[in-house]
């Protein structure tokens, strides 16, 4: 698929058009809105500042916000477009990231009174343009793009029409606005506890896509353990195309790892590395320890980092709604990156966290 980059541009904004308009934000809200009566003079300039901007209102946001302040129970309102990189569904309904991604925008989309239709951009006979036309012909206006289950995808869709948020990574061309996990810091948050179980020769251990389609963010937080970890031996990273078990012992032998950082999955399939450890009579952890980056439903037991994919998928539906509200289409000029912490999930492929005795003097 061919990608189509196209500049930056300023997105006509709400506040621009009071800006212009010579108003308050909330009085150009309500003279777009028709939510209250405004002298006629102060609504004809505002709507002659709007169209001179290029601002589109969208009366349905406009709906839920009315009706969220009322306590009204929200009706079906509209809908917003969940956009997968893929030709078939299966494809990522394997992966239980983007399976709770994609679960926590729905419920998120149906409480403000949206529903959410799966598109696959890379079905037969689907391309941008032709997606472009179809969510157009449905009304549709705001586009969720999905994590990629596999290897980076080049993506090319009529991106003046939409307001786009990406949901778990983030794409290079064009730069759009993105809800992710804070790779790096749980990539620090995971060896500070493993250096405390008494690691000190903790190594990373991922497939190269992995690394690609978060932009390279794991390698970057596991080369900077040596910066604030500087205790910790330094080990090459090992990020093969395929992972498997030759691969993975010969790694562990050459560098004499005690604990490994990696995945749940390879390519949606479980991480078969505590059964290559036993192949060798190896035990996770009392030999060499297993932490996970991204505890899953797969490998729920283990030891590692809790990534939060739902709130992934909700906080995405909360952005993508706010700039619906603004009236935001096409490719930010600044594009936005909200990233969700993680947090620390015991499990049974860590050792215990080492005791310090506190010294005590004799009277």
């Amino acid at each position: 698929m061919n990608s189509v980059v196209l500049a930056p541009h300023t997105t006509p904004t709400l506040q621009a058009v009071a800006s212009m308009a010579g108003v308050s934000v909330s009085t150009a809200s309500r003279c777009l809105s028709g939510a209250a009566k405004v002298a006629k003079s102060t609504e004809l300039r505002v709507l002659a500042a709007a169209a001179a901007a290029g601002y589109h209102h969208n009366t349905l946001v406009s709906q839920v916000m009315r009706a969220t302040r009322r306590g009204e129970a929200q009706k079906h309102l509209g809908t917003l477009a969940f956009v997968t990189p893929v030709a078939d569904s299966h494809e990522w309904r394997a992966t239980p990231t983007l399976c709770r991604n994609w679960d926590a925008a729905r419920e998120r989309a149906e409480s403000f009174g949206f529903g959410i239709t799966e598109f696959t951009l890379s079905s037969r006979g689907m391309t941008g343009r032709r997606l472009g036309e179809i969510l157009t012909a449905r009304g549709i206006s705001g586009v969720l793009l999905a994590a990629f289950p596999t290897e980076p995808h080049e993506i090319s869709l009529p991106w003046d029409d939409f307001a786009f948020v990406q949901v778990g990574h983030c794409i290079k061309s064009p730069r759009l606005d993105c809800v992710v996990s804070d790779h790096a810091e749980a990539v620090t948050m995971a060896a500070r506890v493993i250096a405390g179980c008494g690691h000190r020769r903790v190594g990373l251990a991922i497939e190269k896509y992995q690394d690609e389609i978060t932009d390279g963010r794991w390698s970057i937080g596991y080369a900077a353990l040596r910066a604030t970890m500087p205790h910790l031996a330094e080990i090459p990273p090992l990020l093969p195309g395929h992972m498997n078990a030759e691969v993975f012992l010969k790694w562990i032998d050459e560098h004499a790892v005690d604990c490994v950082l990696t995945l749940s999955t390879f390519r949606n399939e479980p991480n078969n590395m505590e059964a290559w450890l036993s192949s060798r009579r190896r035990n996770a952890p009392r030999d060499i320890g297993l932490a996970s980056l991204d505890v899953t439903s797969v490998h729920a037991d283990w030891s590692g980092v809790e990534q939060h994919s739902d709130e992934i998928g909700r906080a995405a539906v909360d952005l993508l709604f706010s700039k619906l509200q603004a009236g935001e289409r096409g490719i930010p000029q600044i594009p936005r990156t909200l990233q969700v912490h993680g947090h620390w999930h015991e499990g049974r492929t860590l050792r215990p966290l080492v005791k310090v005795r506190a010294k005590t003097s004799k009277k």
